[in-house]
């Protein structure tokens, strides 16, 4: 039985996961792969779709962010605010496909435009529903992501016609499995992680292994979207994941890309998923207030 809360949402979405190999630094062409793919998934029958972390522009800074520490004339040059000029194109889009599209991209500040986001917009059949900022920055020496970006500093979650939706970025996601607990607990269902995981060994089994960690842990849906192919020097290993409960299974892959640009879609029910929630509901069984408690005595060291 659907909670009333939900009741005036749709029982049943398709999404979509693209691994997505962005025109590195060449954001107009980037956006035109972007609205093919978009086109693609809406033609069969996907309302949702979620792109990787800066796909918009390419992850990997220029070499004057690794060389000199000083942030990335690339995605200096490219970030927009959000509204910006590339939302705006989406949000046409959006509305003539009836489809949410989600979408990692640097972002400039409003007020101040030296300051930079590796952050995530959302645009609905509504307009710009609004964006996620990522909160946990990767360091040097390894990436250069803190030289580039500020982290952001709020936890949003999206309404759209399917019921709230959370989004994360790549380490929130990855690292931090508080936040996709918080976000559950405010009412998402569908968890959405837009990544650059590089290709390295068992990496993609980790892709499938956490995704599938975070939607057990919370009874939700989550979808991992991949960078894939190489930018200037990173390659990264695709594998985007679409996983959930699978009533009366615990916990279901029920797609996952390969090692090429593909767009990769499931279709989910939020019947089978509050089928889970009568079974064993988080936010019944949890006890909030020892975890609250045990929470505060550790920011206090």
């Amino acid at each position: 039985m659907i909670p009333t809360e939900y009741e005036k949402y749709e029982k049943t979405v398709m999404v979509s996961v693209a691994n997505f190999n962005p025109v590195w630094g060449d954001k107009a062409a980037t956006l035109e792969k972007i609205k093919k793919a978009v086109t693609e998934a809406a033609q069969t029958g996907s309302k949702i779709i979620a792109f990787p972390e800066l796909a918009l522009s390419g992850y990997e800074c220029g070499e004057e962010a690794r060389r000199n520490h000083k942030q990335c004339s690339m995605h200096r040059e490219l970030a927009e605010t959000i509204p910006g000029p590339s939302t705006l194109e989406l949000a046409k889009l959006t509305k003539q496909l009836d489809i949410y599209i989600i979408l990692g991209m640097p972002e400039q500040d409003e007020t101040d435009h030296e300051i930079l986001y590796n952050s995530v917009s959302v645009v609905g059949p509504e307009g710009i529903l609004g964006k996620y900022r990522k909160l946990h920055i990767a360091p040097l020496p390894r990436w250069t992501e803190e030289v580039c970006f500020k982290r952001g500093n709020e936890l949003p979650l999206f309404e759209t016609k399917y019921g709230p939706i959370g989004v994360q970025i790549c380490a929130d996601f990855w690292v931090v499995p508080e936040l996709s607990r918080i976000l559950r607990l405010k009412g998402a269902r569908l968890l959405f992680n837009c990544t650059a995981a590089q290709t390295s060994p068992s990496r993609a089994e980790s892709m499938t292994q956490i995704t599938a960690c975070r939607s057990r842990e919370n009874a939700i849906y989550a979808a991992s979207a991949n960078l894939v192919g190489t930018e200037r020097t990173l390659s990264y290993h695709g594998h985007s994941t679409i996983v959930g409960p699978g009533y009366p299974s615990d916990t279901q892959v029920f797609v996952q890309g390969g090692e090429q640009e593909e767009i990769v879609t499931a279709t989910l029910s939020f019947e089978s998923l509050h089928e889970s929630w009568s079974i064993a509901d988080v936010k019944k069984l949890r006890h909030s207030e020892l975890i609250l408690n045990e929470f505060s005595k550790l920011e206090g060291k």
